[in-house]
């Protein structure tokens, strides 16, 4: 009999556990996340008023572009790099000025606005929340009629094969039901198109995802947060509702240009071959989808190596029949 187990009378084979109880986990202290426009708009504006004070605050809402000047906000993201990155990408896949495209769950609609100002033509910005600050208020109040801002699910549900992509930035894991939204988005897609999630969160492991809760920070600021999921649980879920996994854009790729965020980089790694590895396989059958699934088997076994793949800058999902 294996070491730490014992036979029960059934018989059934039980594991002793190990480790102390109650663990992190079960002292996770957690509010009720929310979702709601009018309180993430009330939300955000208790903290611009303690950024005022709030050197840290301030700095924070900077990065994520969610500054109280809406205009000062959108001018640095489309200034980053970061949507310039995005468009060299998505043309890789055939994606024109020309193409229909939608910002799903554009929040304030910053990649969106960044996409028109890049020359795209016809541009989409998907958000159930419409307030100044944290929806699309201010990007309708510049936008006019340039971009289709649509802020209502019921008639976002009845838009059919129109889009050749969908864009979506740090938005997935917002949706307590990951295979609703990937269903209502493929059917708005044209077939055969794609869907771009970039940025999304990640917490591959129990020890990553309280980490990541307790270092999250609105939730005990705020009580409010998003919830992380392994890379894997991303894909399974998307594919389950008819999207088939076609591309993986690793952490570290192109020095995180599709991010603007980076951490140290490990001295193992050697990002411009990593990069060019990438640029070789991207548009190859399974190309880097293998890599994925090989870091995904590596990572389970608890081998030794890199998580660039299971940390993905953007996952790249094509909408197949079913």
């Amino acid at each position: 009999m294996a070491d730490g187990a014992v036979l029960t009378k059934n018989p059934v084979l039980i594991f002793k556990a190990h480790g102390s109880i109650p663990d992190a986990m079960d002292t996770l202290s957690l509010a009720s996340g929310f979702e709601d426009p009018v309180r993430w708009e009330e939300t955000m504006l208790r903290a611009y008023e303690e950024a005022t004070t709030d050197p840290a605050l301030a700095s924070l809402l900077r990065r994520v572009y969610l500054q109280e000047n809406r205009e000062e906000a959108f001018s640095s993201f489309l200034e980053s790099g970061i949507p310039g990155a995005i468009a060299t990408l998505i043309e890789r896949f055939g994606i024109t000025s020309e193409s229909q495209i939608v910002d799903l769950g554009c929040g304030p609609g910053h990649l969106a606005h960044a996409m028109h100002r890049l020359g795209y033509r016809n541009v989409s910005a998907m958000d159930p929340n419409s307030q100044w600050h944290t929806g699309t208020g201010f990007l309708r109040s510049i936008a006019v009629d340039r971009i289709d801002i649509i802020n209502d699910l019921g008639s976002w549900r009845k838009i059919i094969g129109r889009f050749n992509a969908i864009l979506s930035q740090g938005t997935v894991h917002h949706w307590q039901h990951i295979p609703q939204v990937a269903l209502d988005a493929r059917r708005t897609l044209k077939p055969g198109a794609f869907w771009f999630a970039i940025s999304e969160f990640f917490a591959n492991t129990p020890a990553a995802l309280v980490s990541l809760l307790k270092a999250h920070p609105t939730r005990s600021r705020y009580g409010s947060y998003e919830w992380a999921y392994p890379a894997s649980a991303y894909v399974d879920l998307i594919q389950s509702v008819g999207f088939n996994l076609v591309a993986v854009i690793p952490y570290f790729y192109n020095r995180n240009e599709l991010l603007g965020t980076m951490q140290p980089v490990p001295t193992d790694l050697d990002v411009k071959s990593l990069s060019q590895l990438v640029d070789e396989r991207l548009m190859m059958p399974n190309g880097t989808v293998e890599l994925f699934w090989e870091e995904v088997d590596a990572f389970r076994r608890k081998e030794h190596g890199n998580h660039v793949f299971i940390n993905p800058q953007v996952l790249i999902f094509q909408r197949v029949g079913i």
